[in-house]
């Protein structure tokens, strides 16, 4: 049982390791092809700590967008993402991220409570320094959801917040505290903002190839060690504290067009591992899709394999199986 269990280590590591690669190539292609341009700004994400990291989440795309940083930071292969339960299901995207361990929830709390408990434990027990990447606010911004904030952060006597919903603290300090029980280093504040073009139509951008002009992110390290622990309102307290300091920093921004740093900060960003993954990966990828492509249109018999990996991942996918392949793979 020993061998059977070090041999599902390592081939979890090597899966991941791919889907890793994989996430490197939506930004190389809108970073090369589309020519958006990607500011980092602050703390840098550091490969040997397991970490938290939280988000507003101003669009329904922020996830995919953040993998220029997490590329940069080359910790894309470490990053595992809090996202809704129906992205998992969508043909190639949501199948590779259930291979890469994401997280997909039903948004019923009974049912995700455990979910969240058994993925995290594996995450905060792991030899690997993981980076879970949590968006607070829930859902993203637009007109009815801020209309929804809005309205309960009245009956709740909240400050108004014109850039951002209202955090949600119940996931978040499930996170704080299920990480706990393991390994957590830091916990990471990412503020993104849009100063031109917002892909407001979510996935429908990425098939017209509508993408943002630039991407700004400024990012906030916060020892674990710093942040409250065994008392609930505390650490409510802390992450609204957070957003209201983004509510800050996103309107000195739109004011400005950036973010405000210290002089310690301005250094820059793994200036030289941009180029270092975009067109390698760029180059790859195309080159592998090509070759399918190829043989897809010279070979029956790929064609059949194509057809039938496809309709079986798609069954797995829709009857639940392939997450709980992954999940029995962890545990």
């Amino acid at each position: 049982s020993g061998i059977y269990a070090e041999y599902g280590k390592q081939w979890y590591q090597r899966r991941v390791r791919v889907i890793g690669t994989w996430m490197l190539l939506p930004p190389s292609l809108y970073e090369l092809i589309f020519g958006t341009k990607i500011v980092v700004t602050g703390d840098q994400l550091e490969r040997k700590e397991s970490s938290l990291i939280i988000a507003n989440h101003r669009t329904r795309l922020d996830w995919m967008f953040l993998w220029s940083v997490t590329g940069r930071a080359r910790v894309s292969a470490l990053l595992k993402i809090i996202l809704r339960g129906d992205l998992k299901h969508i043909p190639g995207f949501g199948w590779s991220m259930q291979f890469g361990s994401f997280f997909f929830l039903s948004r019923k709390w009974a049912h995700d409570e455990k979910y969240m408990t058994e993925k995290i434990s594996f995450l905060a027990n792991s030899d690997d320094n993981y980076k879970l990447l949590v968006f607070p606010e829930g859902t993203d911004f637009e007109p009815k959801t801020k209309a929804k904030s809005d309205k309960y952060a009245e009956k709740e006597g909240w400050p108004y917040l014109e850039y951002l919903l209202h955090p949600r603290s119940t996931g978040f300090m499930h996170c704080v505290k299920e990480y706990r029980k393991g390994k957590l280093d830091s916990i990471y504040d990412i503020t993104m903002a849009y100063p031109k073009t917002l892909p407001h139509r979510g996935e429908m951008d990425l098939i017209s190839g509508r993408f943002p002009e630039e991407i700004h992110t400024n990012i906030k390290r916060y020892d674990a060690a710093d942040v409250p622990r065994d008392n609930d309102i505390a650490l409510e307290g802390w992450l609204r504290d957070r957003w209201y300091e983004k509510e800050k920093l996103l309107k000195t921004f739109y004011e400005k067009g950036e973010f405000p740093v210290s002089d310690s900060q301005k250094r820059p960003y793994f200036s030289d591992s941009a180029n270092s993954f975009r067109w390698p990966i760029f180059l790859i990828w195309n080159a592998a899709l090509f070759l399918i492509l190829y043989l897809l249109i010279i070979s029956p018999a790929t064609r059949s394999y194509f057809l039938f990996a496809n309709v079986t991942l798609f069954l797995l996918s829709s009857t639940g199986l392939l997450e709980d392949l992954d999940r029995r793979c962890e545990k």
